[in-house]
């Protein structure tokens, strides 16, 4: 039997109400009225993440906001006994270019904090919400993560959207900044970038189409990475008041999550970013910060 590729499972830890679409500005008020009013369970779907892949025995990042960790303490330690790596989030769901660098320190120190005091570990490894970070906005970012003593990151969209990315990143796997650097997966071929499994595009892609993407990506050598979310896992979770095709892709064909997740279960060897890139993130920094991996 020939061996399965490997592939990087990553869970960014949040609630369901944690979206960066511009309509929300303004409506912080109301969204938390309506949190306090629903009084939903994310934790629920996090122990739904342990129960899918404990048949498997793989492991995942779980990227944890600190307002998550606050929120469901009980579900973070879970997580981490079952063998899942917790790296940060952040402290809340706040896009970092909104930021100046001094309140980006402090939201790094808090969402380390968060999920640190809860595992008895500080995390390794950050990603940023709604991947907000590029070279023009923040210059200072991979400065302010190693300084924190983080190793690695993941925040690195290598296609521009309307909503976040970065046009023409790298999509293999590098060191920057004393930081190793773990780009999302995206389709390449030729000139053109097709993301498909991460968040809306593993739900709107093909199963079979995520299969054969995943399997190519491994064979390059580029990161075979899946992205989700827990409110993923549960169609009936609550909704925003998002209007439009945002609310569209938002929601979208939540139901084919699970079943995608179930029939890739076996398809691959699956760990966490820790765990594929061990060699990588625990040895010395290189002393250029731009070594290839």
């Amino acid at each position: 039997m020939p061996a399965r590729s490997r592939g990087i499972l990553t869970l960014d830890v949040e609630d369901w109400e944690h979206a960066n679409f511009a309509q929300l500005d303004g409506a912080q008020e109301e969204i938390a009225r309506t949190v306090r009013e629903r009084h939903y369970a994310m934790d629920a779907n996090t122990d739904r993440w342990i129960l899918i892949w404990e048949r498997s025995k793989s492991s995942s990042t779980c990227f944890v906001l600190g307002e998550f960790a606050r929120r469901y303490p009980g579900a973070v330690k879970r997580l981490a006994a079952a063998g899942h790596e917790i790296a940060s989030h952040g402290d809340t769901h706040d896009l970092i270019y909104r930021m100046s660098r001094e309140q980006f320190r402090e939201f790094l120190k808090r969402g380390l904090g968060a999920v640190g005091e809860l595992t008895g570990r500080v995390p390794i490894g950050f990603r940023a919400p709604s991947w907000s970070v590029d070279r023009e906005r923040t210059p200072w970012f991979l400065e302010e993560l190693q300084a924190a003593g983080l190793r690695y990151d993941s925040s690195e969209f290598p296609i521009r959207t309307t909503l976040y990315g970065q046009a023409g990143a790298r999509l293999d796997p590098y060191w920057e900044g004393g930081l190793f650097r773990v780009p999302v997966t995206v389709l390449s071929v030729g000139s053109l970038r097709a993301p498909f499994a991460s968040g809306a595009f593993f739900r709107l892609s093909p199963l079979p189409l995520i299969k054969f993407g995943l399997q190519r990506a491994a064979k390059q050598g580029l990161p075979a990475m899946v992205v989700l979310h827990p409110r993923e896992l549960d169609p009936q979770h609550p909704r925003l008041k998002i209007r439009g095709w945002e609310g569209v892709i938002h929601y979208a064909l939540l139901g084919t999550v699970i079943p995608k997740l179930e029939a890739l279960r076996d398809a691959f060897e699956w760990g966490s970013i820790e765990s594929v890139y061990a060699a990588e993130i625990l040895r010395p920094v290189p002393l250029s910060g731009r070594d290839r991996a």
